[in-house]
């Protein structure tokens, strides 16, 4: 019975052991099998390195064209494995580069290196005459002379892009056309789009078309205001008028393209300005400021060089024994040496409690810009007067203070809420009720 049992015994331990040793033969084959997959992996992801470092240069075609075909040969190139024979490479990049390059064939493939290639085009045939015409939108005089004078050369330059080069290049490589004639386009006429068109000529050759279209945003209108201490505000109105149709050519222009001719609106606005029989006698220099936008803003400051008018009405509030006046000022410009202008001025005051007229006579300069020096005498007081006036147009502080031989002082700190009203802070000395509110109505 014992050596029964011992038989039992050494017969389990025995199936026990072939089990174990079976088990470690398959993980053997199944590491054997997973380190060959690791390795093949491996080896092709080198292959597809290697390929994919290799480079392609391009010879025998226009500059502007060499990247998009680069980039389309190296995409095919890539994919080539590495161990074909340079002969198949060579045959597979001659093919491809007949079927996508039309108006060229391979002249040569030249390997450098272990993976690098050189590849030389040629025409299929000739090449057309080529001939450019730019065609430029319809724009109104002077409008159009900025138009033609910032593309003055440039039908030379695209020339210079497709000379020598086969039509057929259009049918794939349009767009690399058009994003250099942009290029060039984008730095002298910003905001149009160029359409391109290709034709033939009846008598051979072709031509290629070049036509523009304004993109947004467009310039919708032009707003002018006029300042000016020398011309009344009354007449400002029909000057702006013809400021505004003189302006109508820029409307519907691209902004872009308006704010690089900032100068030309300005210069624009002078030559209208500067017909207006007003401006001719006064001798007026018209200063043109032009902020270009969607709206442009022109501001223009026309002092004459000859005469001075001014026309109001005051009303006063906060002073008893004020009451409402109306003045007119009239001055003669002149100047005795040059860049030294001097006014000879006189103003008439009539108060309308008690119909009194003040007259003034003076004689001013002026200290710095728009800084006013000078004095005047005065029939009410029989008394002269020193006169420092800071003069300004609407929307804009001004201020001005006289003071008298007998030490009395009138002063004032205003503000033009438009060119035809203003508000100010008065003071006179000469009054119970010295400080009072003073509004003006400039004629």
């Amino acid at each position: 019975m014992r050596t029964a049992t011992m038989n039992r015994e050494s017969t389990s331990d025995s199936g026990r052991c072939s089990k174990i040793s079976r088990r470690n033969i398959e993980k053997f084959i199944i590491a054997v099998v997973n380190a060959a997959a690791i390795l093949f992996i491996l080896a092709s992801v080198f292959a597809c390195r290697c390929a994919a470092d290799a480079s392609v240069k391009i010879d025998g075609i226009a500059e502007w064209l060499t990247e998009s075909t680069k980039r389309s040969l190296e995409a095919v190139y890539d994919h080539i494995p590495a161990a074909e024979p340079r002969d198949v490479k060579e045959e597979l990049l001659r093919v491809v580069a007949d079927r996508l390059l039309l108006g060229y064939s391979v002249e040569s493939v030249t390997f450098a290196g272990r993976d690098d290639v050189v590849i030389k085009l040629r025409l299929t045939q000739a090449a057309p005459e080529w001939e450019v015409q730019i065609t430029p939108p319809v724009l109104s005089p002077p409008v159009d002379g900025w138009f033609a004078s910032d593309t003055a050369g440039m039908s030379d330059e695209i020339m210079s892009l497709i000379k020598g080069v086969p039509m057929e290049v259009l049918s794939w490589g349009d767009l690399d056309l058009k994003k250099e004639v942009e290029r060039l386009c984008a730095e002298r006429i910003p905001g149009w789009r160029v359409t391109l068109m290709a034709r033939h000529k009846l008598e051979g050759g072709i031509i290629l078309d070049v036509s523009f279209i304004p993109e947004q945003p467009l310039a919708l209108a032009v707003t002018t205001r006029i300042n000016s201490s020398s011309i009344p505000a009354i007449l400002h109105s029909n000057l702006e008028k013809d400021l505004l149709k003189g302006y109508a050519p820029v409307i519907g222009i691209p902004v872009p393209w308006l704010d690089k001719h900032a100068d030309n609106l300005a210069s624009l606005g002078r030559d209208v300005l500067n017909e207006e029989t007003l401006v001719r006698v006064s001798k007026a220099d018209p200063v043109i400021t032009a902020n270009t936008g969607v709206v442009s803003n022109v501001d223009v400051e026309l002092e004459s060089r000859r005469y001075s008018a001014q026309l109001w009405m005051a009303v006063y509030a906060g002073a008893e024994d004020r009451y409402p006046e109306v003045g007119v000022h009239l001055g003669r410009r002149i100047q005795i040496l040059p860049r030294w202008d001097m006014e000879l001025y006189g103003e008439l005051i009539l108060h309308l409690n008690n119909w009194d007229l003040e007259t003034r006579l003076g004689l001013r300069w002026p200290l710095w810009r728009n800084i006013w020096i000078g004095g005047e005498w005065s029939t009410l007081d029989d008394v002269w007067w020193g006169r420092l006036d800071f003069e300004s147009w609407a929307r804009r502080p001004y201020a001005w203070v006289r003071y008298s031989e007998e030490d009395d002082v009138s002063a004032a700190l205003g503000y033009h809420i438009s060119n035809f009203i203003s508000i100010e802070v008065h003071y006179d000395s000469r009054f119970d009720d010295a400080w009072n509110v003073r509004l003006l109505l400039n004629l």
